[in-house]
């Protein structure tokens, strides 16, 4: 069966009353930015933004006991529009686009166990669509554990505004009427670190399409940051499998069902931290996934169909497409 796993506390008391169920899991990190402009500059991706071919992508995982659907939406943005969003920062420099439009990533996720109420999840990211490196992102989680983040990166570090309901109470209200609010700066150094940029984990979805679509073999090597530090990730091809595809593509004009095995590129995701956090160093995590991730690519469309990997107290699980939304 298709599985999502989440960590956290969305299905802890589920998961304890019935061991037996696969739980679904989604992790909508965001991620971290270059260092400076100079170090943007050097950044090692080279990405275009027409290599990749999707808009939007939709993905589902169903079983007895929770459903969950999640959207990824992906369109350009005026930089002249980014003061409006984005949050100010206490320290560092913050990190600038490089572009005169950026690349805005929206990701709604909908967790809905059978027996509880559903959690909705908003996640937006800015990043630039040359070189991925992030410049801000905003959380917002409301069902269960209420809270709203929203991030800055700058050339020190990220630095996070997170606001949260003090009880079950302020929780029904909207988040702007919430009033435990605590601020927080995660500290890195570039140079020292030898990161000539940093990306965001959400964005490794933009960087596989571009770099499937490339004709380069090559690994490419980069950091990102996590929920409280970096982590040193590499992307590499690793030939061609048969897959087995079910999912609706979509454009403009039509649509049209694809359901038939493809050969498809096999894109492996590895992980260490660097610069580990005073407390336990957290555990890298793509879409919920923390080990053998990789990701399928269809050749002839570019279009991601499986995420596959090792989520914890689940084991191997797959995450299939469902429908996609193709540029012209």
């Amino acid at each position: 069966m298709l599985t999502f796993c989440q960590t956290g506390r969305i299905f802890k008391n589920l998961t304890r009353n019935r061991p037996g169920v696969f739980c679904l899991t989604i992790l909508l990190g965001f991620l971290a930015p270059i260092s400076s402009a100079q170090a943007q500059t050097g950044f090692h991706l080279d990405l275009e933004s027409q290599q990749v071919p999707w808009s939007q992508l939709s993905f589902q995982a169903k079983n007895f006991w929770v459903e969950v659907s999640t959207d990824i939406q992906m369109k350009s943005l005026r930089t002249s529009d980014l003061a409006a969003v984005l949050l100010a920062s206490p320290k560092g420099t913050p990190i600038r686009p490089l572009t005169p439009q950026i690349n805005e990533m929206t990701i709604n996720t909908t967790i809905a166990p059978r027996f509880r109420s559903p959690v909705k999840i908003h996640n937006r990211i800015w990043f630039n669509p040359t070189n991925a490196a992030a410049i801000g992102r905003i959380r917002i989680r409301r069902g269960e554990d209420d809270f709203k983040k929203m991030y800055r990166f700058t050339d020190q570090g990220v630095f996070r505004h997170r606001i949260e309901p003090k009880n079950s109470s302020e929780a029904r209200l909207e988040p702007g009427e919430w009033t435990d609010i605590k601020d927080s700066f995660y500290p890195y150094d570039m140079n020292q670190l030898n990161c000539p940029g940093v990306s965001e984990r959400s964005a490794l979805i933009y960087i596989l399409s571009a770099i499937a679509m490339s004709k380069k073999d090559t690994p490419q090597t980069i950091c990102a940051f996590g929920k409280r530090q970096l982590h040193r990730v590499r992307l590499q091809k690793e030939g061609i499998h048969p897959i087995k595809v079910d999912y609706i593509e979509k454009n403009q004009d039509k649509e049209i069902r694809k359901d038939y095995t493809v050969q498809a590129l096999k894109m492996v995701i590895t992980a260490q931290p660097v610069s580990p956090h005073s407390e336990d160093p957290e555990s890298f995590s793509f879409l919920g996934f923390h080990k053998g991730i990789s990701v399928y690519i269809e050749p002839a469309s570019g279009l991601p169909v499986i995420i596959s990997g090792i989520i914890p107290t689940v084991g191997k699980a797959d995450l299939k497409l469902q429908k996609a939304w193709v540029k012209e």
